[in-house]
């Protein structure tokens, strides 16, 4: 199974595992080719993040998880944004499941 590094994202794809959501539309861009739209399994995805913080005002973490725990609410919200795992200058990563959420 292929493994991805989130470029841009991170909150996203953890209120979707808070969602209990496992499977999500994703664009990947691999250089040299056009961006695709991929399905994915939160399984194949890394984080650059160790913590994402509820109460982080920039984010609006828990608000984003209230809205992706609808079908609506998860239509408007832009897909997460991957590059295969590993590509030259990604910073270290960690699988997604390894992400904390704190206060």
């Amino acid at each position: 199974m292929d493994e991805y590094y989130i470029e841009a994202g991170v909150h996203r794809a953890l209120a979707f595992r808070e969602n209990g959501i496992r499977v999500i539309p994703a664009m990947l861009f691999v250089p040299g080719s056009r961006p695709s739209q991929i399905w994915v399994r939160l399984e194949q995805l890394h984080s650059y993040r160790l913590t994402v913080s509820r109460s982080d005002p920039r984010h609006a973490y828990s608000q984003l998880e209230l809205a992706l725990g609808t079908a609506l609410g998860r239509a408007r919200v832009p897909m997460i944004q991957l590059q295969p795992l590993g590509l030259p200058g990604q910073p270290p990563t960690i699988p997604l499941d390894q992400v904390v959420i704190v206060a």
